[in-house]
């Protein structure tokens, strides 16, 4: 088979290996797409801010299809179409008792570890999530970028005592966990209020199409003359802000935005964030934060069997895996792209 390692940033290297045979509860799976994500952009370009390794398979975002099994397989069977965690997690530390995400023993396929950028991978049975017969194989490869989204609404929505649908939502970001979760928030938690924000005019013009309410750049604009509480609460407009892009002024307006007593659901990784921290005292606010998405990938694939015209929209190219490093140039440019595949 062939296998795709990046050696080092800039440099994947395409290679022939002997195709394994899984034994016990391993898993072969033939590969049909590698999503490239926003992590293996940053990995690719050499500016990754966490734990990461190199030489390594990337892509943890993939769909494929069941080739063999091992002699004690009982989850899947051959030719089912499946796809798989990020996370490598042990399942039974304190930690993975509250969320899989959190193991302390934890490696992530594609980050750490090896992904799925070959023809064939192996994976443990306890990785994998089947879907349905007539599902679009293509499409199945987005489940983890949508579960990424699902576990970050799940948690938010706990916290909301699950009274979600009748809040006001602003989602902060309109690369593929952002559009994610305003589909996810319009047609799963069935919410009314939904708006989405990017400085890309293609990714609005594409959550607008999917029925997000595209705010203008002035009903974002923060007052930081604070003289009292009136001017504290000037700029408040939303119950609940979704910041999925890690730049540390974005995170630091959501704050602002947020009315009292609101929620601000965090999966953006910025390395440091400078903002007022007395707002989130004197208005009483929540932050969540969130990591992967283990444990929600149910969530995903039904949104992609449900509404599969939509999130076809989240992917804006196809690329034969041969073409990588034009995929990573292209996926690089958030003007023109969203989510690209490689196809295998």
């Amino acid at each position: 088979m062939i296998e795709y390692m990046l050696q080092s940033p800039g440099n994947v290297v395409e290679a022939e290996k002997e195709i394994q045979e899984p034994k016990n509860k391993d898993v072969l799976v033939k590969v049909k797409t590698v999503g490239v994500c926003g992590s293996d952009i940053h990995l690719y370009h050499g500016t990754y801010n966490a734990p990461h390794s190199y030489p390594m398979l990337f892509g943890h975002e993939w769909s494929g299809v069941v080739e063999k099994i091992g002699e004690n397989v009982t989850k899947v069977k051959v030719g089912d179409i499946v796809t798989g965690d990020c996370s490598k997690y042990c399942g039974v530390c304190e930690n993975c008792q509250k969320d899989l995400n959190l193991c302390g023993h934890i490696e992530k396929f594609g980050i750490t570890i090896d992904g799925a950028s070959a023809e064939y991978i192996i994976r443990d049975e306890m990785y994998l999530y089947t879907a349905p017969k007539d599902a679009d194989v293509k499409l199945v490869g987005l489940s983890e970028p949508i579960a990424v989204a699902a576990h970050l609404i799940q948690k938010i929505n706990k916290v909301s005592d699950g009274e979600l649908k009748e809040k006001n939502i602003l989602v902060m970001g309109g690369g593929v966990i952002g559009m994610s979760a305003m589909l996810l928030l319009k047609n799963i938690y069935n919410c009314d209020n939904v708006s989405l924000y990017d400085l890309s005019e293609y990714r609005k013009k594409t959550a607008e199409k999917l029925g997000a309410i595209i705010p203008d750049d002035k009903d974002l604009e923060v007052n930081t003359d604070e003289k009292d509480y009136s001017s504290l609460y000037s700029a408040a407009k939303y119950d609940v802000i979704i910041e999925t892009t890690g730049v540390p002024r974005v995170f630091d307006n959501s704050i602002s935005l947020l009315k009292p007593m609101g929620i601000l659901g965090s999966v953006g990784m910025a390395l440091r964030v400078e903002f007022a921290q007395k707002q989130i005292v004197t208005k009483s606010l929540t932050i969540v934060g969130s990591i992967g998405g283990s444990g929600d990938f149910g969530t995903a694939i039904r949104l992609i069997e449900e509404y599969p015209e939509k999130v076809q929209c989240l992917i804006s190219h196809y690329f034969p895996i041969s073409e990588v490093k034009e995929a990573f140039e292209t996926a690089s440019d958030a003007e023109k792209s969203m989510k690209v595949v490689l196809t295998v």
